[in-house]
């Protein structure tokens, strides 16, 4: 299958949903879902998965994935790298945030200034989900990303990437200043340009593209 540009993908996306009718909600459940199961064979027994959230809808993918794998009986911990009340609570995101409350799932907040509780988490650790950015990124890193970036690939643990490792420009494959080392890539729809370019292929490790049921038609009828 082809790979697309990050323009393609929002456009394939906005089609889906304004010209076939499926909300954005639905595949946001068919990607953390499709995403869950790719991750479940690299989760030890009794190995902690801590997933690491953005606001954004990367972090939603994450909230879908922590929810299904919770509910394979696994010890899932949410960290949300932004405060809860600035996640949108109609959006998709929030949606997803709100169940994962509901559901006790663990879950904690860290915006920056000493990383140690980000550190501990991620000690305890035996996987690490990557939904911090998305394929919108386009400038450099900022902080608190930048901060959680580097404790990620500091703390050596295995991570899988949630669509694109944060960081890495999903078109051509450059860091954007700091990225996400994985050693899996559990991507959406299709493959993205920017993994077989420049820095794609040492960051994005094994890539596995998840069908969210985005229409047929779109994937191969557009080009």
């Amino acid at each position: 299958m082809r790979s697309a540009t990050s323009d393609e993908m929002r456009r394939l996306d906005r089609m889906a949903s304004e010209e076939y009718g499926i909300p954005s909600l639905l595949l946001m459940e068919n990607a953390g879902r499709g995403a869950a199961e790719a991750i479940l064979p690299l989760v030890l027994p009794g190995s902690p998965v801590v997933v690491l959230a953005g606001k954004g809808n990367n972090g939603g993918d994450g909230f879908v994935i922590a929810r299904h794998l919770h509910n394979r009986g696994l010890d899932v911990r949410v960290v949300l790298v932004a405060r809860a009340r600035d996640v949108e609570p109609v959006s998709d995101p929030g949606v997803n945030l709100e169940i994962l409350r509901r559901m006790r799932i663990p879950f904690s907040e860290w915006t920056g200034g000493s990383p140690a509780p980000l550190d501990l988490a991620l000690a305890g650790a035996g996987l690490v989900v990557d939904a911090l950015l998305g394929t919108g990124l386009s400038g450099e890193v900022r902080s608190p990303y930048r901060e959680a970036i580097l404790a990620v690939n500091h703390a050596g643990k295995p991570v899988v990437a949630v669509d694109v490792p944060s960081g890495l420009d999903a078109d051509t494959g450059r860091v954007l200043g700091v990225a996400v080392r994985a050693v899996k890539t559990c991507t959406f729809g299709l493959s993205k340009r920017g993994f077989g370019l420049a820095d794609g292929p040492a960051h994005c490790g094994e890539v596995v593209v998840i069908d969210i049921s985005l229409p047929r038609e779109l994937l191969v009828g557009d080009s």
